[in-house]
């Protein structure tokens, strides 16, 4: 990793609490954000190196990470970043629909008057980066929108589930970072959402995320039927 890479950790050089939790989260963007593809292995020592810490921060950084799924232990291997198979990322997206659909009743039932007007914001902030080609930054905002849902649901326990599944997500959509077609159907899935959400409709609400992640599971279907056919 070349020095100017490497500015962006020296944040880490913090007390030894601090460290152990910005190692965590500079490791867990960089597998977010496909530095380390699926299947790299997470070699210690080396991670030691590229983020200037000790092993200590390095291991528990590590166990966090194969707890919530984003790493994997394979024998002969040791640690790696996870690989999800179609039916893994069907199985996750299930779940993210079910907790998205208690979510978007429970936001229209708080009737919290900041709901509509934050949910609005994250849509003109994936339109603007889907207009500039950063699909990217896209990807995230579209995650805040569901963030936003679950957060307005206010229910604890609900946020500690999605979580975890939100971050194994954020690894699938690493795979579609060049289809703008995709984007532009999920933003104006995400505007109808918005829509049924201010007019209170509960029912429209929740067939707009019924429809929002059969299509999603649908096109993931559609990838791996191209590949069986190559």
């Amino acid at each position: 990793m070349s020095e100017q890479s490497k500015t962006k950790y020296d944040t880490l050089k913090q007390p030894a609490q601090s460290k152990q939790m910005l190692a965590y989260q500079q490791i867990k963007e960089d597998i977010l954000n496909n530095t380390f593809p699926e299947g790299t292995v997470m070699v210690e020592r080396k991670l030691c190196d590229i983020y200037q810490v000790s092993r200590s921060p390095i291991r528990n950084a590590l166990q966090q990470l194969t707890h919530e799924g984003l790493l994997s232990f394979v024998p002969g291997k040791g640690v790696v970043v996870s690989s999800f198979s179609t039916e893994d990322i069907l199985e996750v997206y299930d779940l993210i629909e079910l907790l998205q659909l208690y979510a978007v009743s429970a936001c229209i039932a708080k009737g919290s008057p900041t709901a509509v007007e934050a949910l609005s914001l994250t849509l003109s902030n994936m339109e603007k980066t889907i207009s500039g080609g950063e699909l990217f930054q896209c990807t995230r905002w579209d995650q805040k929108f569901h963030e936003l849902l679950i957060e307005y649901a206010g229910n604890s326990r609900l946020k500690n589930m999605y979580e975890q599944l939100a971050c194994q997500q954020t690894r699938f959509m690493t795979t579609i970072l060049n289809d703008t077609t995709l984007a532009d159907r999920s933003l104006a899935e995400h505007r109808e959402i918005v829509n049924a959400i201010a007019d209170k409709n509960v029912s429209a609400a929740e067939e707009c995320i019924r429809t929002h992640y059969r299509n999603i599971k649908q096109y993931y279907i559609n990838k791996l039927l191209a590949r069986l056919q190559i």
